[in-house]
């Protein structure tokens, strides 16, 4: 079976638009071309809209292990995570570890990737836990699949913590051996201990005075250590602060580090904490508008390799809980593209910056064969987006089983309108089609 799109905008190096037409067979792009090249006998106009790959984010957690749990299904499990996914033009979600009961052996894995092979409307791709105590078993989940490997070196969200320097040596040192890309939680604990010890029984002006940007740097700092010794693949997660950013650009002259931002490290600061309370809380917490403003040049400078968004629901009975007790993280996958298509629409970014941290360089990051592009070959994972159309951000009419989002009463522009995922029709309008999602191989 086939199709041609015609009339579709691409985007091109020096963010050049192009109008092409792009002939489907199978699952994957057999052309793309000018328009007229080709015929099918199904054709779909796509009048004009920008045509992106589908996107791949690499850093989701959607609560699901395979193991019935109630209390994590109230925020989100596989079903509706990746159909928030795929209105958000996600076709590709790379899910962490850190779930109830968390992936850190072969048979947690095993059962993740049966259920969620079972449940997702998206391709996906699963974490594997790096614990204390389970080495062993990290060559093992890769041999199942895994995509990449986590490492907690703060305390956040589940009882994956490593913070002994022995047992994260070790884990380097087994990714520099195995040659897997080690993805990190870069916090440093004894200061996220020192700093929560300190304010315990003091007022609280924000979250970044509890859990402050010191504690971010210095596990930055370690972390470009171990991969100074080790010369180990790492993805550092979830950059946050500008001292970060000058300490990977430093080290990505010659050693294999690649950096993530988080749009509401972008977007949001510690004044949003003063409207939102613990709605925005998450760890590492949102910083100041001076770093807000370096993590945007480190984007334009392609400092930034990737943008994840750190999909993290929680349910708003538990956001509304004292400080102390209100858990970190929010939902985000539905709003990384219109958020970054209106950036770049408001001349903050551009649209090739947004195609190339959105979709090609996660694909290309965690080897994810035929994913990330346009071209012939690859899989026809598709979104297209009506740049005219603008829509407020509005918490009921969120895909995500947790109802909300931190940008609720944002007008945006960018949001995907139709997506295929390796050819075929998964969503259109706010219709769901599947479960269709297939766990993705790497390279």
């Amino acid at each position: 079976m086939g199709f041609l799109i015609t009339n579709a905008r691409i985007i091109e190096k020096n963010n050049v638009l192009r109008i092409v037409e792009i002939l489907v067979e199978d699952e994957s792009i057999a052309a793309v071309s000018e328009t007229g090249t080709h015929q099918a006998k199904e054709t779909i106009d796509a009048k004009n809209m920008l045509v992106l790959p589908g996107l791949v984010d690499p850093h989701v957690h959607f609560r699901d292990s395979g193991v019935p749990n109630v209390a994590q299904k109230a925020k989100e499990d596989f079903s509706s995570g990746s159909k928030a996914a795929l209105a958000g033009g996600v076709t590709v979600a790379l899910d962490m570890p850190n779930t109830v009961p968390p992936t850190v052996s072969v048979q947690d894995y095993k059962t993740k990737a049966a259920n969620a092979s079972k449940t997702s409307y998206c391709d996906f791709g699963l974490y594997a836990g790096a614990s204390n105590d389970n080495l062993n078993e990290i060559p093992k989940m890769l041999d199942a699949g895994a995509i990449a490997v986590k490492l907690f070196m703060g305390s956040s969200t589940g009882n994956l913590l490593v913070d002994s320097a022995e047992a994260q040596e070790k884990i380097f040192a087994l990714g520099a051996e195995l040659n897997f890309i080690l993805a990190v939680h870069a916090e440093d604990e004894e200061c996220i201990r020192f700093h929560a010890d300190f304010y315990n029984d003091k007022k609280i002006r924000s979250h970044n005075e509890v859990r402050p940007a010191k504690c971010a740097e210095t596990a930055v700092s370690n972390v470009i250590d171990l991969v100074r010794k080790h010369n180990n693949p790492t993805y550092i997660l979830h950059v946050s602060t500008a001292k970060e950013v000058e300490l990977i650009r430093s080290a990505k002259k010659t050693l294999p580090v690649f950096m993530e931002v988080t749009p509401h490290h972008l977007f949001l600061n510690e004044s949003d904490e003063e409207t939102q309370k613990n709605r925005v809380k998450i760890n590492p917490p949102v910083r100041t508008e001076k770093d807000n403003e370096a993590l945007w040049i480190a984007l334009n400078n392609c400092t930034v390799d990737a943008i994840g968004t750190d999909h993290a629901p929680h349910t708003l009975d538990e956001k509304r809980k004292p400080y102390w007790e209100a858990p970190s993280g929010f939902p985000g996958i539905e709003t990384r593209l219109p958020l970054m298509i209106t950036a770049a629409l408001e001349h903050r970014t551009t649209l090739e910056i947004v195609q190339r941290t959105c979709c090609q360089n996660p694909a290309t990051i965690f080897r994810l064969p035929n994913k990330g592009f346009i071209a012939k070959g690859y899989d026809a994972d598709l979104v297209f987006v009506d740049l005219s159309e603008e829509r407020r951000v509005e918490d009921e009419k969120m895909f995500s089983r947790s109802k909300w989002s931190p940008y609720a009463g944002k007008n945006l522009r960018g949001w995907p309108s139709l997506v295929y995922l390796r050819g075929r029709k998964v969503y259109e309008h706010g219709t769901f089609f599947g479960p269709f999602g297939k766990e993705v191989t790497k390279n």
